[in-house]
């Protein structure tokens, strides 16, 4: 077959074009064969790797651990909060630690030196605290959630209501900023951005923002599992209450002891806000909470407990009572916000 000189300029035209095209047809197949193959070999040696650049939020660029990556929080049982759930930036919260909640008359009205003891108890209830508030409209179920472990002599339930939401039209009754302050403690312990209601801390150390009451359940029996860090001596007698507590392992922080007051029944008619119109049920409403003494966690401690002190007269008739021994935590050394290690009820 002929072709002319313009056949001819017109083929050496095309041909190189039809070339180009299948090449580029050719290379997105085997682009994906590239990409599995980079995948897999191995390391570049130290001589020709490229300098690492140090993540966001590391030792280096003197931001907060919560601006490291998230894939892996290496925080047992924290479960993140749901999309668009409401929550309170801890930035912009008041400082962590109350300096009055640390005087030294506190410490010294409650706890004395003790020179013996006697009567050991079993493993100590788990401590499963919730952040609530009456003016919080996702409340009531966590609130109803609480109150069904209430009864248990297993767990120590303690409902500690927050006051950020009461700007919403209601005030919360048993709201102090003191309470607020422990969940904001509890958020800089965990890298946690915000602070949310409802939420739920099991043993000072799990956390749980949505309400999955078997998720609830596994934490707790995961509590129960651990081995007792202290070993708990408890009686009473006419002074008061003496206790002992006796560390059976390593205790990585000092220990706060905190003195807890709370009323085991409480109904109340909400008449405004996010839940107007409703009356509500609450367990174990937490009313003041001390720190009377700190422990190095070495050495065993023996005090005795009264509560026929001063401010006494200050709380209901039917206030009940107990000790709480919390880690500090490795955030402000002065802040409660690691794991509680013992718990006990004083009536």
């Amino acid at each position: 077959m002929k072709t002319t000189a313009r056949g001819r300029g017109r083929k050496t035209t095309i041909l190189p074009g039809l070339a180009c095209a299948l090449w580029v047809l050719l290379s997105g197949f085997a682009a994906p064969a590239w990409a599995q193959d980079a995948a897999v070999d191995p390391a570049p040696s130290a001589a020709t790797a490229p300098a690492a650049t140090p993540a966001p939020g590391g030792a280096e660029s003197g931001l907060p651990s919560f601006f490291e990556d998230e894939s892996d929080d290496g925080v047992i049982g924290l479960i993140e909060a749901p999309e668009g759930e409401p929550g309170v930036p801890v930035e912009g919260m008041p400082p962590v630690v109350d300096p009055d909640a640390l005087a030294a008359s506190a410490m010294v009205s409650f706890a004395e030196v003790q020179p013996r003891m006697m009567g050991p108890v079993g493993h100590p209830p788990v401590v499963v605290e919730l952040f609530t508030s009456q003016g919080c409209s996702s409340c009531p179920p966590a609130d109803e959630l609480l109150a069904d472990l209430a009864d248990r002599e297993d767990v120590l339930a303690l409902s500690w209501h927050v006051d950020y939401w009461d700007y919403l039209g209601w005030a919360d009754e048993f709201a102090r900023p003191e309470f607020t302050r422990r969940q904001q403690a509890y958020a800089h312990q965990t890298g946690e951005r915000a602070i949310y209601t409802p939420q739920i801390i099991v043993g000072g150390t799990d956390t749980l923002i949505a309400l999955r009451p078997a998720e609830l359940m596994g934490l707790l029996q995961t509590q129960m599992a651990r081995p007792a860090m202290v070993m708990v001596s408890s009686s009473q007698d006419k002074d008061g209450y003496r206790i002992e507590l006796t560390p059976r392992g390593a205790i990585a922080d000092r220990v706060a002891i905190i003195l807890v007051r709370y009323a085991p029944q409480r109904r109340v008619a909400i008449k405004a806000g996010e839940n107007r119109g409703i009356a509500l049920d609450y367990r174990n409403v937490v009313l003041a909470a001390e720190r009377i003494a700190e422990w190095d966690g070495r050495t065993p401690l023996r005090m005795t407990v009264r509560r026929d002190t001063q401010n006494s007269a200050d709380f209901p008739a039917d206030t009940r009572h107990a000790i709480l021994a919390q880690e500090l935590g490795r955030g402000d050394p002065r802040s409660a916000s690691g794991p509680i290690l013992a718990a006990i009820r004083l009536d």
